[in-house]
């Protein structure tokens, strides 16, 4: 869902990694679970799940990034016109396999959920 964004604007931006790719730090469940044990947790578990979202048109979908909600559409509105111009093109052709004939957007999102006792 962010990824492509993320890693789009990360070729005009390099500058700004460290805020577009935050999220995905955490991706690895056995660091995300060394992280609970360091803070002190015990009884960790990691679950990964995926989320569906479907919004109805691609529009709908990049009008908070141009809104700059967040720290992704934050970074992309600090590139110039045309820089963002080309961002919105590709990220959008890159979307395309999950738009379907009925116009909307249809994509999913997984993360990890950690949780423990202290």
């Amino acid at each position: 869902m962010w990824g492509n964004l993320a890693e789009v604007i990360s070729r005009f931006a390099p500058q700004h990694h460290a805020t577009l790719h935050p999220s995905f730090s955490l991706s690895n469940p056995k660091r995300l679970h060394r992280l609970f044990s360091e803070a002190g947790f015990r009884d960790i578990r990691v679950e990964r799940i995926r989320r569906e979202e479907t919004t109805e048109s691609f529009d709908e979908y990049w009008a908070p990034i141009e809104a700059g909600i967040g720290s992704i559409p934050k970074v992309y509105l600090t590139l110039a016109e045309a820089e963002r111009r080309t961002v919105r093109d590709e990220v959008q052709a890159r979307l395309a396999p999950y738009e379907p004939p009925d116009g909307k957007l249809h994509m999913g999102v997984e993360m990890l959920i950690g949780c423990g006792r202290v």
